[in-house]
């Protein structure tokens, strides 16, 4: 089984990225799906964890990557950012896309809002913004991988 910390959207909260990597010691990956993408620095200096970094809109010059695509314990993972996939609009675009990619589970943000949904046999999942969150409290996301199966967390600060 594998632990994923998912964050996104953290535009520079600093404390807020301690606190949830102090919450969060036992994560074996964490990934930061972009805006401010530099934050995903910080945490690489903060953890000795494996750290992916994506590009977001407001990563201008970031040597991020605009997605990735891993297979973990089974799953097939899909990550980016969403503003390339209009996924403020509709997430209609974004599950088309991972199902294109073949993906089992799409990780995304950009909406600073969470959200968990099922598309076609796609899991579609917006941890929320860290930094500068639309509704409520500060969110990030934890996802367990087990063995092809999927178990979706939304924390909140």
């Amino acid at each position: 089984m594998k632990k994923l910390l998912v964050i996104s959207d953290s535009h520079g909260h600093r404390a807020n990225i301690s606190a949830v990597l102090g919450r969060a010691l036992d994560a074996d990956i964490i990934i930061h799906l972009g805006d401010y993408s530099r934050d995903a620095r910080y945490i690489r200096d903060c953890t000795k964890l494996a750290v992916y970094s994506l590009r977001g809109n407001c990563d201008f010059g970031s040597d991020g990557q605009d997605e990735l695509e891993l297979n973990i314990e089974g799953v097939r993972v899909l990550a980016l950012h969403g503003h390339k996939q209009s996924v403020k609009s509709s997430l209609l675009r974004l599950g088309l896309y991972a199902r294109e990619k073949q993906a089992d589970l799409a990780l995304f943000g950009h909406t600073h809002i969470p959200v968990e949904r099922r598309f076609h046999g796609v899991r579609l999942y917006n941890p929320g913004s860290l930094g500068e969150p639309r509704i409520l409290r500060p969110s990030y996301g934890i996802v367990h991988l087990d063995n092809g199966n999927i178990k979706i967390t939304t924390m909140k600060l």
